[in-house]
């Protein structure tokens, strides 16, 4: 093994331990609670039947195909189903994903230590990162089988008729329509791209590959299409996703790449910035790429390896978002960053390449190298406390109201209008009588929150598949069943100002809570 080689796998090991490590121990010094999403998926992982949970997950209460949930099925229950453990699971796949990307990018391009410290960097600035790795749902593997597949893909550009990628490729291929439903975009996206390597080359064995999506989409269609049908009701009559615009479109986009501060850009003066990110990435990539496709002939640029991944790179990151946004626009929205996650390692390749393009690419002299591996443990040991301190910050879940809790009187139930308040405090807090109430006439106004009508019918399936009887009907919500309760009340949400409109609720009092748009209601019920 050459010094070069083995540089590489050492670092690769380290960025793969660092990762992990901080982001696992960080766990333990943050609010444990899961958010809506994972307490969905720790119910469906948690349940004693296999058959059942596959049955659950054939409904409203889950948009996610089966292999995530059948997966983390067997690992908690051969190994641990403590919450912790399974976030731990998601931290590893993340982390092995980028010790990979690692290594196959580095062997394309760069040196170990440059590559190393760019690749770390960028993937730590990026906060999509912190949010994804560390839940209990199937956007780590998502990411894991992305890359695998853009892999393979990049080996089929250079050598469409070697057998043994071609079976990977088809592997991969069903696993990433399997694991998400994006992965339909991707495997789309690289279909595009095949075709025009066809009709760019006149190589007929890139057609191969063109049918080989063709076979992957008939498959998805026999065996998860009717499955699939039936989870997408919940997204009906619409979305919870607004419909992308010009700035949300730039958003989405912009969390995608790098940024020194993502709270920072809420802020008007500095939402320019991820449009410039955007404009920065797509910019590079028809500098860099299309002259070298104009004045290159096809069998010397195929030679290139770095240049083929670097062009597929860019043709996979702005296909998907294309499609992404023509479907938001025209059928039901699904454009939101975390379903694009995989396009971050594009991005990141991007950047890479884009250094070496500007920057000298003559081997650098020892004693540079020297200086850096030098300075390389200090620099592991500051990135695993800014990202052990950067995730500890992080939490999905909107914990501000639970410190309202304990003064109400336990004697009485506390209703909330949102999925994203119920699931968790319905998992985690076993002292408050919490409730959700089911009413399609109030879910259905049209001045109501999107999300309204799709938690209503995730909420009806999780108290259909598991019995959940703190989700009331509203034909139950009478004065027999629930006389005196509380109500966390969000302005953005249509629902108790119904029963107390039509008088079947009259407020008691107000307790004070210090949340924009939130206020406690002592109530009882009429009728």
């Amino acid at each position: 093994m050459n010094q070069r080689r083995k540089q590489i796998i050492l670092l690769s090991i380290a960025l793969l331990l660092i990762f992990s490590i901080s982001l696992i121990v960080s766990l333990f010094f943050k609010e444990k609670w899961l958010w809506m999403d994972e307490v969905l998926s720790y119910i469906l992982i948690s349940d004693p039947s296999l058959a059942h949970m596959n049955d659950a997950l054939v409904s409203n209460m889950d948009q996610n195909p089966p292999i995530f949930p059948n997966l983390y099925w067997f690992i908690g229950h051969v190994i641990s189903e403590n919450p912790q453990f399974l976030r731990a699971v998601s931290v590893l796949l993340f982390s092995t994903t980028l010790a990979v990307f690692y290594q196959y990018t580095t062997v394309l391009i760069g040196t170990p230590v440059r590559n190393f410290l760019l690749i770390s960097l960028i993937v730590a600035f990026t906060y999509l990162n912190l949010t994804l790795s560390t839940q209990i749902r199937g956007y780590s593997l998502f990411l894991l089988i992305s890359f695998g597949y853009f892999m393979v893909l990049h080996q089929l550009t250079t050598a469409p008729e070697r057998v043994e990628s071609l079976v990977a490729f088809f592997v991969l291929g069903l696993l990433i329509v399997f694991t998400h439903s994006f992965g339909l975009f991707y495997t789309a996206a690289s279909g595009a791209f095949f075709a025009s390597l066809f009709l760019w080359s006149g190589n007929k064995r890139y057609t191969y590959l063109v049918g080989a999506h063709v076979l992957i989409l008939v498959i998805w269609l026999l065996l998860w299409y009717p499955n699939f049908a039936i989870q997408t009701e919940a997204g009906k009559p619409h979305s919870w996703i607004p419909v992308p615009t010009l700035s949300s479109f730039f958003t989405v986009v912009g969390e995608l790449a790098p940024s020194l501060s993502s709270s920072l850009e809420r802020q008007s003066v500095f939402k320019v910035l991820p449009i410039l990110r955007f404009l920065l990435i797509v910019g590079l990539w028809v500098y860099i790429a299309l002259p070298r496709l104009r004045t290159t002939r096809f069998q010397f640029l195929i030679a290139d390896k770095a240049f083929t991944f670097y062009l597929l790179a860019g043709f996979l990151y702005l296909v998907p978002v294309g499609i992404a946004l023509v479907v938001s626009l025209f059928f039901r929205s699904v454009f939101i960053s975390r379903y694009l996650w995989p396009s971050h390692l594009l991005v990141v390749y991007q950047l890479v390449y884009a250094v070496y393009f500007f920057l000298d690419r003559r081997p650098l002299q020892p004693g540079r190298v020297a200086v850096r591996v030098k300075f390389l443990p200090l620099y592991i040991l500051a990135l695993a406390g800014f990202i052990f301190y950067q995730n500890r910050k992080v939490n999905v879940f909107p914990s501000g109201v639970l410190s309202y809790l304990p003064q109400l009187n336990k004697a009485y139930p506390v209703f909330v209008e949102t999925a994203d308040y119920f699931l968790p405090i319905w998992f985690h807090d076993k002292t408050t009588k919490v409730r959700y109430l089911l009413d399609w006439d109030t879910a259905t106004q049209p001045t109501n929150i999107l999300s309204a009508t799709v938690e209503h019918k995730v909420l009806k399936s999780v108290r259909e598949k598991y019995q959940v009887n703190d989700i009331i009907p509203s034909q139950h919500f009478t004065r027999s069943v629930v006389p005196h309760f509380y109500v966390i009340d969000e302005s953005s949400n249509y629902q108790i100002e119904y029963f107390i409109e039509t008088g079947r609720v009259r407020i008691i009092r107000e307790l004070p809570i210090a949340i924009e748009g939130h206020r406690i209601l002592e109530c009882t019920l009429q009728s």
